[in-house]
């Protein structure tokens, strides 16, 4: 379909083509000084009609800004970028959903991932209109560059972003698949973990780890990796590692360096890991300080934070963790990098060659990478790199003073990361529900914090104080050995569900599993604070299992009432010849994603 309200780009050395669902830009000769100094400017491009769209549209878009926050709004409400506001976060979205009256529309990137965006323009009464095109800081673009976006039109979201997916063709395969970080139980260290740059008191950071990991152990429940956050290098502010603990802020400063630091590690990061029974690590990494002593180094680009210009640079970093006994490096910041660096939005192709690099470091390394604080352009980007295994896909744990504005962006974004191909993460939590003297003792909402990251399908991660971890809830996870039960297919927010805001007082749904085992999670995700309540066609007829009341009916539809933040998870069973599978009722995915019983409890209802 046709959706521009203009045939020209609005700059004389640019062409525009169409062919069918696809449009191009191409630049015809070398231009420089094109940056307008505004990332949101989309000077070279085309407005979008719309008119088209009917009377009363509804629109989702993913902000081009840290974990890609989802917005959503109308011509009679504006989109809310906050909290993200204030992390560099220009009012820009990619890729841009359009639910219509009687179709959807989705308006997504084909390659130049970071290059392209859809600029929205919107006063407090609502949007008033979208413009597609290159970033208002693209400043050089040879001749012969060129930007393809792809319109595709259908009746559900599932189905356009089916139909974009096709041609993304993200890679199949991914080296690393197999990493301890995706398939068992992990440990964490990050903000919102109970030892990010604290400690027991009277007891380092080492020995902190090294007890805490037992602890879990003790309690019957296995770790298979352990990630070391930014406090064990040095940044241009460092802060403490102590029993206080430090919670005001995350820290922003660049990296110094990439080595254990001191006064935190003595024995090296190697040295840690052995007191860890040699588990593997996921090691934290950022964007680097311009008082770094790299910079020394080579050709640097240097703004707020520098950056390498030849991405080979990194090799050591991952040659380093491969020695100290890593199986992935968690890339951190990357928002902060892409905003951070000027120069990295400055020509085309730049930050694609970032992360290529980092990709092939990965690989010659044979550790794994995954992705966090990623824009939109990087989680496109990884859809043609090999051994990015996993993205975040939400802002930190207990960041939102909500639980449930973080619970709807993990959903969100997760349906851009199936698109790509990646497997998610919703950050750690506690598995302890009791709240003791400290805040770092448990979570009241730890049983759904268990069960999104249990059905997400990626990496699920704790960050439980010593003795605090509750092995009841983790072995409706995991098997004993820290084996994570999962589905085939993560947990996304359903079609119906994709365009709710918190004003919708409606129970918000979510699924999770391929046909024939589908899992069906309601979620009270409403301002209000009263009782909301929905209903979910499932296209057919099921055997239901309602997972917290134990009973089950057949039937071709979910209809729920549920209390302030309360949930209800509905497993849906596959009817042959009158009986059906529930699987095994102590795990929250009951058919694991090889199709079996986690174990040999199987449950079949006869009908």
């Amino acid at each position: 379909m046709t959706i521009w309200a203009d045939d020209e780009s609005g700059h004389p050395l640019i062409e525009v083509a169409n062919d069918g669902h696809r449009t191009t830009l191409k630049a015809t000769v070398d231009s420089e000084a094109l940056a307008t100094g505004t990332f949101g400017d989309v000077v070279v491009g085309l407005d979008i009609d719309l008119a088209i769209f009917g009377d009363a549209p509804a629109f989702m878009g993913y902000s081009f800004t840290q974990f890609s926050l989802p917005v959503r709004g109308s011509l009679t409400q504006p989109f809310d970028w906050s909290p993200a506001a204030n992390l560099d976060s220009p009012t820009v979205v990619i890729p841009l959903l359009v639910r219509c009256a009687d179709r959807v529309v989705l308006v997504a990137p084909l390659d130049s991932f970071h290059e392209q965006v859809i600029s929205v323009a919107q006063t407090n009464a609502g949007i008033t209109g979208f413009r597609w095109g290159w970033h208002g800081d693209l400043d050089q673009v040879p001749a012969g560059t060129t930007s393809t976006v792809g319109v595709y039109e259908g009746a559900t979201a599932s189905e356009v972003f089916a139909a974009w997916k096709a041609e993304l063709e993200p890679t199949p395969n991914r080296r690393g698949a197999d990493t301890p970080l995706l398939t068992h139980l992990s440990y964490w260290t990050d903000n919102g973990a109970a030892y990010w740059y604290r400690t027991e008191p009277g007891l380092d950071i080492s020995t902190t780890l090294e007890r805490t990991i037992d602890s879990v152990v003790s309690a019957g429940i296995g770790v298979g990796a352990v990630e070391l956050d930014s406090w064990f290098y040095r940044h241009e502010v460092s802060r403490d590692v102590s029993e206080t603990g430090y919670f005001d802020e995350v820290p922003p400063t660049g990296m110094i360096e990439w080595t254990a630091r001191p006064d935190v590690l003595p024995d090296g990061v190697d040295g840690l890991r052995r007191r860890l029974a040699d588990r593997p690590l996921v090691l934290h990494s950022r964007h680097i300080s311009p008082k770094s002593d790299y910079l020394a180094e080579g050709d640097w680009w240097v703004d707020k934070y520098a950056h390498p210009q030849d991405p080979a640079f990194f090799q050591r970093w991952f040659d380093d963790a491969r020695r100290w006994g890593a199986t992935c490096i968690e890339q951190d910041w990357m928002s902060a990098n892409w905003f951070g660096v000027r120069q990295l939005r400055e020509a085309p192709g730049r930050a694609a060659a970032w992360l290529a690099g980092l990709d092939a470091a990965a690989s010659k390394a044979e550790v794994s990478l995954m992705f966090c604080m990623s824009t939109p352009g990087d989680f496109m980007a990884a859809c043609r790199l090999d051994n990015v295994v996993a993205a975040r896909t939400s802002d930190d744990y207990r960041f939102a003073d909500d639980p449930a504005f973080l619970w709807r962006w993990f959903l969100g974004v997760n349906r851009l990361a199936e698109v790509v191909g990646l497997p998610v993460f919703k950050d750690c939590f506690f598995s302890s529900p009791a709240i003791g003297s400290d805040s770092i003792d448990g979570d009241p909402h730890a049983e759904v914090e268990a069960l999104l990251s249990a059905l997400g399908g990626g990496v699920v991660g704790i960050g439980d104080r010593i003795g605090r971890t509750d092995a009841t809830l983790l072995r409706r996870v995991c098997m004993p050995d820290g084996t994570l039960v999962k589905p085939a297919r993560g947990l996304t927010l359903c079609d119906q569900s994709l365009f709710d805001t918190p004003q919708d007082a409606v129970v918000s749904w979510a699924e999770a599993g391929d046909d024939p085992w589908r899992y069906i999670v309601g979620l009270h995700m409403a301002e209000s604070g009263q009782p909301v309540s929905g209903r979910f066609d499932l296209g057919g007829e099921y055997l239901v299992y309602d997972w917290r009341t134990e009973t089950s009916h057949v039937t071709s539809h979910i209809e729920a009432t549920l209390d302030y933040r309360n949930w209800t998870l509905l497993v849906c069973c596959p009817i042959e010849d009158g009986r059906a599978i529930i699987g095994d009722p102590t795990k929250f995915a009951t058919m694991n994603s090889g199709r079996n019983p986690s174990n040999d409890r199987r449950w079949t209802v006869a009908m």
